[in-house]
């Protein structure tokens, strides 16, 4: 999946760069799943002391919008994202839309 925002962006995103960007897709295996997409998950919501991505909700939204299947994208898995989705559309989906739920989802955190 490639992002259409500019460059400046994508160089912004904490993952940018990293040794191994492998770590966003881990493997199906049970045993080393939740080990490294925990590990991914930090860059992403940021962990000991570090700030988050400052561009998370804009990864999530271009994962769900695209329907990507695979990997972590602004800190959630494919499953992840499909609740979130489900919970937008039973919760929230009168009241905004779903990039917009996506895009506040920091905010509302704070």
């Amino acid at each position: 999946m490639s992002f259409y925002y500019d460059e400046n962006v994508i160089e912004s995103a904490r993952c940018n760069g990293i040794e191994n960007p492998d770590i966003f897709f881990p493997s199906r295996d049970k045993d080393t799943y939740k080990q490294i997409a925990a590990q991914a998950k930090e860059y992403c919501f940021g962990v000991g002391g570090k700030n988050p991505c400052p561009i998370r909700t804009l990864c999530l939204w271009q994962a769900v919008e695209s329907d990507e299947q695979h990997g972590i994208w602004g800190g959630l898995s494919h499953r992840e994202r499909n609740a979130l989705v489900r919970k937008w559309q039973k919760k929230f989906k009168k009241e905004m839309t779903l990039k917009e739920y996506i895009l506040q989802l920091d905010k509302k955190e704070k």
